[in-house]
C-alpha cells in the first residue's frame, strides 16, 4: 500500500515537473517571438536538426543585437569568455549613447550588462518607484510620460512628454541624483534592453555621467533664457538635450526636417543665402522659389522680349505703277520677321548674408528658403528639441516666436536681390570707370601685368 502511494506521488511529481517545463518553454518562445521571427519561414522544414543548425548560423537581425549576441548576453556574466566580451564590446560601441565611452568602460559593461525583451504596451518604469538600474534601447521605441494635474477633473493624468528610441538610454536621472523615478516609460513597439544593476552603474557610468551632466549645466547658465528656469525645467533639459561640436565648413542640419534649436556656445556660423537669378540683356530677375529653373526661364524670356500683341492683317494700299498696273490695284507688303529671342540664363549666386556669434540662437522654425548655415571655425552648440522647448512651460509670453520673428524679419530675399543688383552695377561702372581713364591716360613705362610677381599681385574678385 505505501509502495503503491509512493509511485502515484513519483507519477504526480513527473507530471507537475512536465508540465511546468512546458509552461516554461511556451513562456520563452512568447517572450522572444519578434526576434525568432528573423528567420524566415522558407528555410524551416520538419527536419528539427536542420532547423537547429539555420538558427544557430543566421546572423541576419532586425536591431542592433543578433541572435548569438542575445546569447550571450543571457549567460551568466561570470561565465562570459574574453572573446564573448570581445563581441559585446564591438555591440556596445555601436549604440549611440555609449560611443564616447572608453574602452576599459566598455569591457567591463561587457561583463555585466544582461538583455531583456519587453512586447508593447509593458511598463518598464513607474513615476515615484525606487529605482534599481539603469536601460539601453537596443531596438524598440519607449514613450515617456509624467503625472499632470488636471484642475478640471481634479485627478492626476498620465501625459506623455517625449520618446526614447534606438540608441538612447533612459533611468538614469533617478540613479543621479538619488530620488525616486521622475517618469514613467512604457514599450510603445517591440523592445529589446540591455540592463544594468544600481551598483554596476555606480561604479562604471556613474562620475561620466555626473560631468556630463555638469557641462550642461554650466552651458545654461550662459544663457539668460534658462535664467528663470526651475529645477525640474532645467534637469529635463538636461536630460533631453546634448552639446555638438561641427567642424569648419561643416553644414549645420538646421532645414528641411530639423527638430531641434541651437545655442551657439563657441565659434561662429555664417549664413549662406542662395540667389536664384535669370540674366538677360546684363539685367538680372530674381526667380520664385515655387517655379523651377525652365518654367522661370520661359517665363522670363516672354517677359524680356515685351514686343506689343501685333495682328498681323493684311493691310492694302494702292501702288500704281503708271500706266501699266490697272487701277485698284493693291500690293501686299509682309511685316519684317521678329528677332530671335535670347534664352535667359539661370544663376546661382551665394551670398554671405550674416553671422551667428557666441550666444546666438536659431533653428526655432524659420523658413528657410534656399539658405543654409555653415560653420565658419570649429563650433559647439547646445541642441534642444523645439517641440519641448515650445511647452507652455518654457515658452512664457512666447519668447521663441518673437525671436524666430526677428530673424525672419531681418532677412529677406527681396531686399538681399536689391543690394545685389546695385552691387553689380556699382562693379559695372568701375570696370567703366577704369577703363576711361586708362584710355585717356595711357602708361609711361613698358611693365606689363606679367612683369610682376605673382606673390605681389591682387586681384578683386566679383560678387
Amino acid at each position: 500500500m505505501a509502495s503503491r502511494k509512493k509511485a502515484d506521488e513519483e507519477k504526480l511529481k513527473k507530471r507537475r515537473l512536465a508540465r511546468f517545463r512546458f509552461k516554461r518553454l511556451v513562456h520563452v518562445v512568447i517572450c522572444n517571438r519578434y526576434w525568432i521571427t528573423e528567420i524566415e519561414d522558407r528555410e524551416i522544414g520538419n527536419n528539427v536538426t536542420r532547423n537547429v543548425a539555420v538558427i544557430d548560423r543566421r546572423l541576419t537581425h532586425k536591431g542592433t543585437l543578433t541572435i548569438i549576441e542575445k546569447k550571450i548576453l543571457n549567460s551568466p556574466p561570470a561565465e562570459r569568455t574574453r572573446e564573448q566580451r570581445r563581441v559585446l564590446r564591438t555591440v556596445l560601441r555601436k549604440i549611440e549613447c555609449l560611443q564616447e565611452l572608453t574602452v576599459d568602460q566598455l569591457n567591463d559593461l561587457a561583463g555585466c550588462a544582461t538583455f531583456e525583451y519587453f512586447g508593447p504596451g509593458r511598463v518598464i518604469l513607474r513615476e515615484g518607484h525606487h529605482p534599481n538600474g539603469v536601460y539601453f534601447l537596443a531596438n524598440g521605441e519607449i514613450t515617456v510620460s509624467r503625472l499632470r494635474w488636471d484642475s478640471i477633473y481634479l485627478r492626476h493624468n498620465d501625459t506623455p512628454c517625449g520618446t526614447r528610441t534606438r540608441g538612447q538610454m533612459f533611468g538614469e536621472i533617478a540613479l543621479l541624483h538619488d530620488c525616486p523615478r521622475t517618469a514613467t516609460c512604457t514599450t510603445a513597439t517591440d523592445c529589446e534592453l540591455l540592463c544594468l544593476s544600481r551598483a554596476d552603474f555606480d561604479r562604471i557610468l556613474k562620475h561620466t555621467l555626473l560631468d556630463r551632466w555638469r557641462q550642461l549645466q554650466l552651458a545654461l547658465e550662459r544663457f539668460d533664457y534658462f535664467k528663470y528656469w526651475t529645477n525640474d525645467q532645467v534637469r529635463e533639459c538636461c536630460l533631453l538635450s546634448r552639446i555638438v561640436a561641427f567642424d569648419t565648413q561643416q553644414k549645420l542640419p538646421v532645414d528641411g526636417d530639423a527638430r531641434y534649436t541651437y545655442f551657439v556656445l563657441s565659434g561662429q556660423c555664417m549664413i549662406l543665402q542662395c540667389l536664384t537669378v535669370a540674366k538677360v540683356h546684363g539685367t538680372y530677375r530674381l526667380v520664385p522659389i515655387a517655379t523651377n529653373e525652365s518654367a522661370a526661364a520661359e517665363q522670363t524670356s516672354r517677359d524680356a522680349s515685351a514686343p506689343p500683341m501685333v495682328k498681323c492683317l493684311l493691310t492694302r494700299f494702292s501702288i500704281t505703277f503708271w500706266n501699266h498696273l490697272p487701277a485698284g490695284f493693291s500690293v501686299v507688303m509682309p511685316l519684317p520677321p521678329p528677332p530671335p529671342l535670347q534664352q535667359p540664363t539661370i544663376e546661382h549666386r551665394f551670398i554671405d548674408v550674416g553671422t551667428f556669434s557666441c550666444g546666438s540662437v536659431f533653428g526655432l522654425g524659420e523658413p528657410m528658403p534656399h539658405r543654409m548655415v555653415v560653420a565658419r571655425n570649429r563650433v559647439q552648440c547646445l541642441v534642444i528639441p523645439r517641440g519641448w522647448l515650445f511647452e507652455k512651460q518654457q515658452n512664457v509670453g512666447n519668447t521663441w516666436q518673437r525671436i524666430r520673428m526677428k530673424l525672419e524679419m531681418t532677412i529677406q530675399r527681396d531686399r538681399l536681390f536689391e543690394q545685389f543688383v546695385r552691387d553689380q552695377r556699382w562693379q559695372r561702372y568701375r570696370k567703366a570707370l577704369v577703363r576711361e581713364y586708362v584710355r585717356l591716360h595711357p602708361r609711361q613705362n613698358a611693365t606689363q601685368l606679367a612683369d610682376v610677381p605673382i606673390m605681389c599681385r591682387v586681384e578683386q574678385g566679383e560678387i
